[in-house]
């Protein structure tokens, strides 16, 4: 993995740690960027490590990258505010290109895709759903706040307010849990 980081056109520090208690120190403690987290960490596994930062309001994107390419695995890292899964069996290239992908607020699905079955993408491009519109979705069900939004993903608040307005009408609903509930229901994590 640090070889395929290092191979990227892009300046960037790399730090590696080796179990999920010296990784929930280290992204707690100093500022970065991304996190690039195994689901099966020593100590504390990747889903642990991920849902303990997001109850500490952790704003550091995360990708989980796996061995595993269990649907399940996919959807419960979603669901707990991963912003992308990466198989390990991905190539270089997909991984690498995955990482830019996540850096520069798109989703790893339009990269790698697999994280919403077929009905599942063709509900959201019937009803307009934009693949930045989920991942705001996905950062709302995290508890986010529109400013916290926007400072993630390097938008305005009032993009970030539009873009959940165009979820209530794809949705047909009046609330934030309102829309989560339904996005649930519909299986769009």
């Amino acid at each position: 993995m640090r070889a395929i980081l290092q191979g990227l056109d892009v300046v960037m520090q790399v730090e590696c740690v080796h179990d999920g208690h010296a990784a929930l120190e280290r992204l707690l403690d100093s500022d970065h960027d991304m996190a690039l987290i195994d689901l099966h960490l020593p100590g504390r596994d990747g889903l642990g490590l991920l849902e303990e930062l997001g109850a500490r309001n952790c704003l550091v994107p995360v990708i989980i990258v796996t061995a595993s390419e269990d649907p399940d695995d996919r959807r419960q890292v979603l669901e707990a505010g991963a912003m992308g899964f990466i198989p390990k069996s991905a190539s270089g290239h997909q991984i690498a290109e995955a990482i830019l992908a996540i850096q520069q607020g798109r989703l790893v699905d339009e990269v790698l895709p697999g994280g919403l079955d077929q009905t599942q993408r063709d509900w959201a491009r019937m009803h307009n759903v934009t693949p930045r519109q989920l991942q705001i979705l996905r950062l709302v069900r995290r508890g986010l706040s529109n400013q916290a939004i926007a400072e993630q993903l390097s938008l305005s608040t009032a993009t970030v307010k539009s873009h959940i307005s165009a979820l209530f009408q794809a949705f047909g609903t009046q609330s934030r849990t309102e829309t989560i509930e339904k996005a649930r229901r519909l299986g769009l994590e």
